[in-house]
C-alpha cells in the first residue's frame, strides 16, 4: 500500500456513504488505538491505524471494480490475516460478504456461488485481486451483513441472508459478558465460511482487542491447537464441542493456562465436554451458546458452574430482546411429552429470511421476517429446567420409530458420550421409513473394550438401546468442527446416498 493511499484516509472523517454501524465501530476504536495491534497473523501483523487505512482503500478498489451497494462479494481467503480489513472494505462499500473458503470442496464451492450470485470475487491476500463472475448479480436489502449457507448435511445448503444490526447486537452484549479490555486477544480459528468467524472477528476489533489469527495448517491440525493457544497467549477462544474434544485429546500434555474464556455453540455441550476441555484450559471460564444460523451468531447463553450438573448443558436464557415461545410438540404419542416443547425464537435481531432459490417452502414458513421481527421456528425439543433456564433435549428429527417403536437418536448419544472413555458419539437409523436398524458409533480413547462399553448402555438404555454399535477409529467432522454425519454414515455403508434420520443438532 503507498503511502499517499495511506495519507488520503488517515484522518478522513467517517463518510456518509459508509452506512455500516460496525465499520463505523472499528473506525472509532482506530482512532482511539491508532498505534495499537489490531491483528496477529503467522507472517504479519496491521496495527489499528494500518487495517483503517487499508479497509478504506480496499473500499475504494471494491467500487471501482463494480461492487455496487447491496450485491454480494464472494471474499476468497487466501491469506486469513487480511480478513478482517477485507470484510470491513466490503462493508464501508455497502457489499454483502459472502466467505468462501478456497480449501473447501469445488463442487460446494461452486453451488455456494450459483445460489449467492456475487456481483465480484475478492481474492482476500496481502495485494488483493478484484474478478469479476458470470452471474447475474443479487442485490440485497440495505440491512443485510453477510450471506452465509447452512452446512447441507440434511439437504442442498441454504443461503440465509443475516443483518448487520444482529452481529452488532450480540457483538455488544458479548464485549459486556466478558469484560474485555483493550489489548485482550481473541482467537480466530474457526473457519472463513462458519459464521462464528464475525463474533471472533468483532469481538476484537469492536473494544480495542488484538484479533489472533490462526494458520490454516494449524486449524486444520489437533495437536498443534491447544500449544497455538498457550504460546500466542490467548483469552479468548470460540469452539465446536466435537472440536475442543478433539483438540484436549491431542494436546499433548501442553495447557493453555493464559485462556481465560471458552464460548461454546454448534452442538450440544455435555458435561464430559467440560470436563475434558478443563483439563486443557484450567482457567478458562466456559460459557455454552445457543442459536440457529437462522437467528444471527447466538440468542441463549448459560454460564457453565466450576461443577456443571452432570449431563447436557442448558442453553440458559435469552440475550436481550429475544423470546424464546414454547410450541406444542406434534404428537402427544412422542418421546419427552409434557414439560418437552419445540423451540421457536423470536427477535428483532434475527436473520432477514433465506435466499430466494435456496430453501423450500417449509423452509420459508419456519422462518419469517415480519414488521422488524424474525421468528424462527426450530427443530428443536426443549424443556425448562427448574432456573427457568433452556435446556435442548433433543430434535423433531431425532425422534424415530424402530419396530413401532419410539426411540430417541440424541438421548442414546447423550448416554453415550457420558461415558469417560467415549470422545465423541453418533447415533443414526438406516432405511428410517421402514423402521430400520439404530447404529450408534463411538469414538473412544481405547481404555474400554468396545464389548464392556455396549454392556454398559444396554443396561442403562434397556429398550432404547442401539441395534448395533460401530467403533470408528475418528469420527469425520465438518469444516466448521461439527460431527459429518453423512460422510459417517457413507464410510459405515459404503453409500453417502442412502436416505437416513439422524439426530442433527
Amino acid at each position: 500500500m503507498s503511502q499517499t493511499a495511506s495519507e488520503r484516509h488517515r484522518n478522513a472523517p467517517l463518510r456518509p456513504s459508509v452506512a455500516s454501524a460496525l465499520v463505523r465501530r472499528v473506525r472509532e476504536v482506530a482512532a482511539e488505538r491508532r498505534e495499537a495491534r489490531a491483528v496477529s497473523g503467522a507472517n504479519t501483523s496491521m496495527t489499528y491505524g494500518e487495517l483503517d487505512d487499508r479497509l478504506m482503500v480496499w473500499s475504494d478498489d471494491l467500487r471501482r471494480h463494480g461492487g455496487r451497494p447491496g450485491t454480494v462479494v464472494a471474499l476468497g481467503v487466501v491469506d486469513p490475516a487480511y480478513l478482517a480489513p477485507a470484510y470491513l472494505a466490503a462493508r464501508a462499500a455497502g457489499l454483502v460478504p459472502l466467505m468462501m473458503d478456497p480449501h473447501q470442496p469445488a463442487e460446494r464451492r461452486d453451488q455456494v456461488l450459483r445460489a449467492a450470485r456475487p456481483a465480484l470475487t475478492m481474492r482476500v491476500q496481502d495485494t488483493p485481486e478484484y474478478l469479476p463472475t458470470e452471474f447475474d448479480p443479487r442485490t440485497l436489502p440495505e440491512a443485510a451483513g453477510y450471506v452465509g449457507f447452512t452446512s447441507g448435511t440434511q439437504g442442498p445448503p441454504k443461503g440465509i441472508v443475516s443483518q448487520e444490526a444482529g452481529v452488532l447486537h450480540f457483538l455488544e452484549w458479548e464485549r459486556q459478558l466478558l469484560g474485555l479490555e483493550p489489548g485482550q486477544r481473541v482467537a480466530m480459528i474457526s473457519p472463513p465460511t462458519f459464521e462464528v468467524i464475525f463474533r471472533e472477528l468483532g469481538l476484537a476489533l469492536c473494544g480495542g482487542g488484538e484479533l489472533v489469527v490462526a494458520p490454516a495448517v494449524t486449524r486444520v491440525d489437533p495437536a498443534a491447537v491447544v500449544p497455538w493457544l498457550a504460546d500466542h497467549d490467548v483469552d479468548v477462544v470460540h469452539v465446536v464441542p466435537s472440536l475442543a474434544a478433539r483438540w484436549a485429546a491431542a494436546a499433548r500434555h501442553r495447557r493453555a493456562d493464559r485462556l481465560r474464556w471458552t464460548l461454546f455453540a454448534g452442538e450440544p455441550l455435555h458435561s464430559h465436554h467440560v470436563e475434558v476441555w478443563r483439563a486443557v484450559a484450567p482457567h478458562a471460564r466456559v460459557i455454552n451458546l445457543y442459536g440457529p444460523s437462522e437467528t444471527t451468531l447466538a440468542k441463549f447463553w448459560y454460564a457453565v458452574p466450576p461443577n456443571p450438573t452432570p449431563g447436557p448443558q442448558p442453553a440458559g436464557r435469552p440475550l436481550p430482546q429475544t423470546r424464546l415461545r414454547q410450541l406444542p410438540l406434534r404428537s402427544a404419542d412422542e418421546p419427552g411429552g409434557g414439560a418437552s416443547f419445540q423451540v421457536a425464537i423470536e427477535t428483532p435481531y434475527g436473520s432477514l429470511g433465506y435466499l430466494d432459490g435456496t430453501a423450500t417452502e417449509a423452509d420459508h414458513a419456519a422462518l419469517r421476517r415480519t414488521a422488524g421481527l424474525t421468528t424462527f421456528t426450530s427443530q428443536d425439543i426443549g424443556e425448562l429446567d427448574e432456573r427457568g433456564n433452556l435446556v435442548i433435549k433433543g430434535r423433531m428429527d431425532s425422534q424415530v420409530k424402530r419396530r413401532g417403536v419410539f426411540v430417541d437418536l440424541a438421548a442414546i448419544e447423550q448416554a453415550a458420550i457420558a461415558q469417560p472413555s467415549v470422545r465423541l458419539a453418533c447415533c443414526f437409523q438406516l432405511a428410517p421409513d421402514a423402521g430400520g436398524t439404530v447404529v450408534l458409533a463411538l469414538e473412544t480413547d481405547g481404555e474400554l473394550p468396545l464389548a464392556e462399553l455396549r454392556q454398559h448402555l444396554r443396561r442403562q438404555l434397556g429398550p432404547q438401546s442401539p441395534d448395533e454399535f460401530r467403533l470408528v477409529e475418528r469420527i469425520p467432522l465438518n469444516p466448521n468442527g461439527k460431527i459429518d454425519r453423512r460422510e459417517l454414515l457413507g464410510r459405515l455403508t459404503g453409500s453417502g446416498r442412502q436416505e437416513e434420520r439422524t439426530a442433527t443438532h
